[in-house]
């Protein structure tokens, strides 16, 4: 796949199907679920294959956006940086991080201050989510790592766990 941006051309990294990446996510997905005792996220080929179609367009437009018409059906992340200068498990773990700013509380009011991010994590442990699929794709400049989530959750005035 190629893709052209800003004048030039550069060949499109593109991974969903890799051994090593699906462990490398599920793992780092449930290194946040283990600790507060909820079910392992199993991988969901059909929800990877989702976040790929994604994850490409937004390789294509060079521009981290959620895909609005997801929404109420599948839950997502969005993860994206510098083109090959990070693991699976960083990328993941960014949005574990968020897990410094969150407080116990119905979403969204589960943030330690009003202007914090939480929900990515949120997402990670969600009660009632039991799969998840992911996909990367690079424009050569910028990697994009999209997961999908079902059943999606951060819903509003619900608990995470």
């Amino acid at each position: 796949m190629i893709f052209a941006l800003k004048g030039y051309t550069q060949s499109a990294k593109v991974v969903y199907k890799d051994s090593g990446f699906i462990s490398s996510i599920l793992e780092t997905h449930n290194s946040y679920r283990s600790p507060l005792q909820e079910p392992a996220l199993v991988w969901s080929a059909d929800l990877a294959k989702d976040a790929l179609a994604w994850a490409q367009h937004l390789a294509s437009i060079n521009k981290g956006e959620h895909d609005m018409s997801i929404r109420g059906q599948e839950g997502e992340n969005l993860w994206w940086g510098t083109a090959s200068s990070f693991s699976y498990t960083d990328m993941v773990g960014m949005w574990g991080n968020e897990k410094r700013s969150f407080k116990y509380d119905v979403y969204p009011n589960c943030t330690t201050k009003r202007s914090e991010v939480v929900g990515h994590y949120t997402q990670i442990v969600w009660k009632n989510t039991q799969s998840v699929g992911c996909a990367l794709a690079s424009n050569g400049q910028t990697d994009y790592l999209v997961c999908r989530y079902s059943p999606p959750g951060n819903i509003i005035g619900e608990k995470p766990y």
